[in-house]
């Protein structure tokens, strides 16, 4: 399974479509907007990464998925703003989001560098460096979640 420029440009553009009146809410105090924009951003993340995990499995070519690893390192920086002081009510984030921002930040980090990497794999068209990367991303994701979200 190859993913066109347009597919990896299409989720890149919701995402950045979806977050772009996010700095007027947020500045209004208004966390519910941010809480639908990150989730929404989560799914596309997640989508993506189910479309690289498919050709990784398939044994594709990895170039296509340049696009897609980038949106992740995109999205990985605009994590910790995804989450203001109150926006947690009613969601799957834990208290330690808050309470361990260092942490949290860290990990957000974490990602973006681990991100990085796959990305440089698949513009070098590398599977077996793209396999590796994309574990390691997968595992900065888990890793995440293992401390600041809930089940």
């Amino acid at each position: 399974m190859q993913v066109s420029k347009l597919s990896g440009g299409i989720l890149i553009l919701a995402a950045v479509t979806i977050a772009a009146p996010l700095s007027g809410a947020q500045a209004q105090g208004a966390p519910e907007p941010i809480v639908a924009a990150r989730e929404a951003g989560y799914d596309l993340m997640s989508a993506g990464v189910g479309l690289m995990k498919a050709g990784v499995a398939a044994g594709t070519p990895v170039k296509g998925y340049s696009d897609l690893a980038e949106a992740i390192v995109k999205w990985g920086k605009t994590i910790p703003a995804m989450f203001p002081p109150g926006s947690g009510t009613g969601t799957k984030a834990k208290p330690e989001v808050w309470s361990d921002r260092a942490g949290f930040e860290k990990a957000a980090q974490n990602l973006v560098d681990k991100a990085t990497i796959l990305v440089a794999a698949a513009k070098a068209d590398d599977v077996a460096a793209f396999k590796t990367a994309f574990g390691d991303t997968a595992a900065a994701c888990g890793a995440c979640h293992k401390v600041y979200r809930e089940k």
